[in-house]
């Protein structure tokens, strides 16, 4: 493959492999009539735009004797599983294209990938989280994928996800599957307490009430913290669906402008602050240490916003002492974090076409639902999270984090894949820290330091 090098590339890749070091692998009813997010006008349009240039994959064919490296990881045996299975159908339905299985593990790969990129060393097609994804939308090395997709299989993903693979109108990533956060509550404290667990979306808790139920647990079990969530270890991105349920965001709808500075983003930080001041909230550090799993399984705290992926983890250590909820809703509208993998191809692959398949092939219905019910994890496509899956374990919970699923906002889903992100993320953890350890800090001055950096940031090549 050709490798063209510049000094932007240099910057990049620098960023980049500083980065990688950074981030790691009762109460009265509620109020909301309907707690779904839905595309915002602009989000819409965009996707439209992708729908109307999308191809047609059947005339598709791949070059005479591509040979595609596919890069990606495993955290679990499930996850191997999973993996060789959907990989083993690829090479029996396509035996035209010769696939190399470049497997690194979980703990290693952005560093070993980051590593490969610097050298020119580019795989085909990557596995990726979606939160960097906009470090490669940045330098431009993405295959365009639309004129390789059909407006039918485009159309049946999530709008939110689908948002996080387009970049200047075009299809570069294609959604993988995700893993959200919910609320997960011990039960023998809310029931000694009283609170009613939630029997929908729309009736899932207000802010309000999620602070009376946080004072309430705390004062009859005796707490220190209420609660906690797994927004730490640089993974600030996990407290961001509180600002886009309110109605903020990080960034203008071009994304040419920081917009931190609102009403609605102010009221989600004002929350956090609130519930940190009064011990609601466990003194747990953006930047810190991911503790949250730990504080809660030990019962040192009644509720944790914490992922599905933890479903296991909760069930080993409090057996059948937890359940899970929806999260909470701010005048009717709720939201969860975008987590999960895409898929993507580097643009200057000497096979595209070979690629598009590969890519395509892996992400399509029937392989996304084999990955997913093998894996323990939650597809992207509508038709699927309308469907009940065969899942080995959990399966109640999970169909349940499926529904949440479907609240991703679109738009928090482009900032969060938007070219700066990291940076972004890296300085919104760095001063909510100033929140979670210094009780005289405001707001106010929060959101001032945050919009000073994050605007340098912006014009960073």
């Amino acid at each position: 493959m050709e490798f063209k090098w510049n000094n932007k590339l240099q910057k990049i890749i620098s960023s980049w492999l500083l980065v990688s070091t950074v981030f790691s692998l009762g109460c009265g009813n509620g109020t909301a009539d309907t707690a779904v997010v839905e595309a915002t006008p602009s989000a819409q349009a965009v996707i439209e735009e992708v729908l109307n240039n999308a191809g047609n994959p059947e005339n598709l064919v791949a070059e005479e004797g591509a040979t595609i490296e596919f890069t990606f990881w495993d955290g679990s045996p499930t996850d191997m599983e999973a993996w060789d299975t959907v990989l083993n159908q690829l090479e029996n339905d396509h035996p035209e294209i010769t696939i190399i299985r470049q497997r690194y593990p979980s703990t290693e790969y952005r560093d070993v990938i980051n590593s490969r990129i610097s050298r020119g060393d580019w795989p085909d097609v990557m596995r990726y989280q979606y939160q960097y994804l906009g470090q490669f939308k940045l330098q431009d090395s993405m295959l365009d994928l639309t004129p390789y997709l059909s407006r039918e299989s485009l159309e049946d993903i999530n709008e939110g996800f689908m948002m996080g693979g387009i970049h200047n109108g075009k299809v570069v990533a294609l959604p993988h599957h995700t893993d959200v956060i919910a609320l997960f509550y011990n039960k023998r404290m809310f029931e000694k307490s009283g609170i009613r667990i939630p029997k929908s979306m729309a009736d899932a808790y207000s802010w309000d009430e999620l602070k009376e139920i946080a004072r309430k647990v705390k004062e009859d079990n005796r707490l220190y913290y209420a609660g906690t969530g797994i927004w730490q270890n640089n993974l600030g991105y996990r407290f961001l669906p509180f600002v886009y349920m309110n109605g903020g965001a990080l960034l203008s709808e071009d994304q040419t402008k920081i917009t931190v500075d609102s009403k609605e983003f102010r009221e989600a930080i004002q929350f956090y602050k609130d519930m940190r001041d009064e011990n609601l909230f466990s003194e747990s550090g953006f930047t810190g240490p991911q503790e949250a799993n730990n504080l809660f399984v030990s019962e040192e705290v009644a509720f944790d916003f914490a992922g599905s992926w933890h479903c296991s983890f909760m069930q080993k250590n409090m057996p059948d002492n937890w359940g899970v909820t929806y999260m909470p809703q701010k005048n009717g509208k709720t939201g969860t974090d975008m987590g999960g993998n895409a898929l993507f191809c580097y643009k200057d692959t000497k096979y595209p076409k070979a690629a598009a398949i590969v890519a395509e092939y892996i992400t399509s219905k029937e392989q996304m639902k084999t990955f997913c019910e093998i894996g323990d994890f939650i597809p992207v496509r509508k038709s699927l999270l309308e469907t009940e899956l065969t899942y080995a374990n959990h399966k109640q919970e999970m169909e349940l984090f499926k529904e949440i699923a479907t609240t991703l906002d679109p738009k928090m889903a482009a900032d969060e894949t938007s070219e700066h992100f990291t940076d972004l993320n890296i300085i919104f953890g760095n001063n909510m820290d100033k929140i979670v350890f210094d009780r005289n800090a405001s707001v106010d001055d929060v959101l001032k330091s945050c919009e000073k950096e994050m605007r340098t940031a912006l014009t960073k090549e």
